[in-house]
């Protein structure tokens, strides 16, 4: 018997060694080095879209996380969606009208690039369809897939497009050359708002933006695109433009992962890309456009099972993951040891099978404690305080002794204490509005 006593004993110092690890890896992430390294195909250099991901990924870099990004520029957002479909990189920026975009998963939206057709001063014009016939002004660079989308929905002749430099809208338009403009860019800071500066400047008075009405049909005959709305006082100035909300529609620029990845690491990346935002947009203003993917409507272009999970609030951080596994660890041989010890006391096999029987409970126990719903919490509560009043049962008949009793029943205790913690984060993410437990959606 001593030797047991013995044997629980050394073990019981290991399980201490295991708890301060695990204490350790909580207060001090940065001792864990990077456990997964993923590889990203970004774009072209000098991007806007590659600057974000630049800063985000020397951001985490200094932060020693558990997810390392490695960057691979591209010189296309069509390369970047070639090297994901190839398997070459583990997540790429692509475009929502990229086939890459439905055979990945989607973790993070990082802009949106909408429509905005400019009328000059005074102009009469009120719906798109109006200008079929005239000649339009189409700034370089214009986004081929949202030119063909809104030429093919209005009917409007290509031979009526002439392409310039968005400094030259102003004059073009003031001498009638063209009856409006087309730009494309983010729906921020961009190209949109300095186009629209540059032909107020030519006019001296304030061009108008045209709403595109039909967005919401544009989107649905073209589902990789999205219907949306350009809110009033968007693109700043003084007065705010635009003067009212304009709705249009863009093509999504995501952050997209390929299908395998696991679940934990894209909500881990998720997680990083939401906590980072507000310090990156200290620097780059086009950050704050990033934004999570919605998880409630119906989408063409599937997201990926651990951002879901994030979003919802279903899923740790890795980090926690990893602390647990070592509580989890320490939980099972802290039950473990004394009870081994215990059993192998018994001369009966009567009740050394009953103690195993306890303790394999215990141990589903342990797991239900982590994952269980508040039903199945309380009903764990309820056995678990049977199981305590059968362990003073058997200490007054003698078949425990005092030792055992006192290494034992500690442990249901905290285990019990954890159920309680669990039931009242529940309890409170029940109370919490949806909006909110979203973590900041922009």
């Amino acid at each position: 018997m001593r030797l047991w006593l013995k044997v629980v004993a050394t073990l019981g110092l290991l399980g201490a060694v295991a708890v301060a690890g695990a204490y350790t890896l909580t207060r001090y992430p940065s001792l864990i080095s990077a456990r997964y390294t993923l590889t990203l195909a970004t774009g072209p250099i000098g991007s806007d879209g590659q600057k974000v991901l630049a800063a985000f990924i020397r951001d985490l870099s200094a932060e020693h996380p558990l997810v390392r990004l490695v960057p691979v520029p591209t010189e296309s957002l069509a390369q970047s969606a070639k090297s994901l479909i190839d398997g070459r990189v583990d997540l790429a920026v692509v475009r929502s009208d990229d086939e890459a975009a439905a055979h990945g998963r989607t973790i993070f939206v990082l802009r949106q690039d909408g429509v905005a057709v400019l009328l000059p001063p005074e102009a009469k014009i009120e719906n798109v369809s109006e200008l079929v016939g005239k000649k339009l002004a189409v700034a370089k660079g214009f986004d081929p897939g949202l030119l063909k989308a809104l030429t093919a929905f209005y009917g409007l002749r290509e031979a009526d497009l002439i392409e310039m430099p968005s400094a030259e809208f102003g004059s073009a338009l003031k001498a009638r050359r063209v009856a409006a403009a087309l730009v494309t860019g983010p729906l921020g800071p961009g190209p949109i708002p300095d186009a629209f500066a540059g032909i107020r400047k030519s006019f001296k008075a304030k061009p108008s933006y045209l709403d595109i009405a039909e967005a919401d049909a544009i989107a649905a005959r073209w589902p990789s695109y999205q219907s949306v709305q350009i809110k009033q006082g968007t693109f700043g100035g003084t007065p705010t433009e635009p003067a009212e909300t304009i709705n249009t529609f863009a093509v999504r620029i995501l952050l997209v992962s390929r299908a395998s990845l696991p679940d934990r690491v894209a909500g881990e990346l998720t997680r990083l890309l939401m906590t980072t935002k507000a310090k990156l947009v200290t620097v780059l203003p086009a950050a704050s456009q990033m934004e999570p993917p919605d998880t409630e409507r119906s989408s063409l272009l599937p997201v990926h099972p651990g951002t879901l999970a994030y979003l919802n609030g279903e899923q740790e951080s890795l980090l926690d993951q990893t602390v647990n596994y070592y509580w989890l660890a320490v939980m099972v041989f802290a039950v473990l040891a004394p009870v081994v010890g215990w059993v192998a006391s018994r001369n009966t096999l009567r009740r050394s099978n009953e103690a195993r029987a306890k303790l394999r409970r215990v141990v589903e126990l342990m797991h239900l404690a982590k994952a269980g719903s508040a039903d199945q919490l309380a009903t764990a509560d309820a056995e678990l305080e049977r199981m305590t009043e059968w362990l003073f049962e058997r200490l007054a008949a003698g078949d425990i002794e005092r030792d055992h009793f006192q290494l034992i029943e500690p442990i249901i205790s905290q285990l019990r204490v954890t159920i309680e913690k669990r039931l009242g984060d529940l309890a409170a993410a029940e109370a919490t509005p949806k909006f909110e437990r979203k973590q900041g959606l922009a």
